[in-house]
């Protein structure tokens, strides 16, 4: 995993080395026919369309990271599966994707934002709370809509300062842009929740319509201002799109940066890979010349 990364970062130009990098966070499942394979665990797919969302299988976390490239004089991110890992049970899927990232943060040291991003199932506290303990690491990631959100607490009032102001709603707190970005109407909040503790962050709504519509929930612990991307030379709409009216949604642009991980059933690739049996469990790494095979990738 950490020579992969070493090698993709190696294919950043130098003159995109101060852009942002992604590890993209999610797991797939494996089905088996039988209950003797080792490991083998009955599981919940919450994407399942054939009548019963329960499976007997295997559980893949897996980590992708996204680096930038030039393509016809545009910035293109490339997505690269560091690695994925089996889970036993003996550790969350969280623990187990916090883990990989502590593993691979050294070879981001240099790197000035290194961004996860991830859906609801991983944006919990096992994983989120990682994000303090590097400089250089942040998080963007779709959360639950019941979240409980909070106002930043007012100052310049006497006395002892409150920890946060009002609870805020989804429905009746956001107000939302006045034409559709994409497929979205986005509403922009900064909130306090207590999956940060203390920390101010970057809450947004998206919805399908503006009254009734279904509305999607995200948080980014990296502010708009705090980015350092060329937004203008991206080869991707709506973020090449980006002006002053536009520009408090960056990071939840930068999200959909995370939907070309590629399940891992379905990934050819893997035919190339080293399967390495340990005592820990069964993992799969991806060696240096996988990157080959994935510079078709490019976001």
């Amino acid at each position: 995993m950490n020579i992969t990364a070493k090698v993709a970062l190696r294919m950043i130009p130098d003159s995109l080395a101060t852009q942002p990098i992604f590890l993209c966070v999610d797991d797939t499942m494996v089905a088996k026919a039988g209950t003797r394979f080792e490991n083998v665990s009955k599981l919940f797919d919450h994407a399942a369309h054939n009548g019963s969302n329960y499976l007997n299988g295997h559980c893949f976390v897996s980590i992708m990271l996204c680096t930038p490239v030039w393509k016809n004089d545009r910035v293109s991110y490339l997505s690269l599966p560091l690695g994925y890992r089996m889970w036993q049970k003996k550790e969350s899927k969280l623990e187990l994707a916090a883990s990989m990232i502590r593993q691979v943060m050294p070879e981001f040291q240099e790197k000035k934002q290194v961004i996860i991003l991830c859906d609801s199932w991983y944006t919990k506290r096992n994983l989120v709370s990682i994000v303090d303990e590097y400089l250089n690491l942040d998080l963007i990631g779709n959360a639950r809509i019941d979240s409980v959100m909070y106002a930043p607490a007012h100052t310049g009032r006497r006395g002892r300062p409150a920890k946060h102001g009002k609870r805020l709603s989804v429905e009746t707190d956001f107000a939302f842009s006045n034409e559709k970005i994409g497929d979205y109407y986005i509403g922009a909040h900064r909130v306090i929740t207590n999956l940060f503790g203390c920390r101010e962050i970057q809450a947004y709504v998206t919805a399908t319509e503006k009254e009734h519509g279904t509305k999607r929930l995200f948080f980014s612990t990296i502010f708009p201002e705090d980015l350092q991307i060329f937004c203008a030379w991206q080869e991707k709409e709506p973020l090449n799109q980006t002006g002053s009216d536009r520009m408090k949604y960056i990071p939840l642009f930068l999200y959909s940066f995370r939907w070309n991980i590629i399940p891992i059933s379905a990934l050819g690739i893997l035919k190339q890979a080293t399967m390495n049996r340990k005592r820990s469990g069964l993992f799969v790494t991806i060696w240096c010349e996988a990157a080959k095979g994935l510079k078709c990738l490019s976001i």
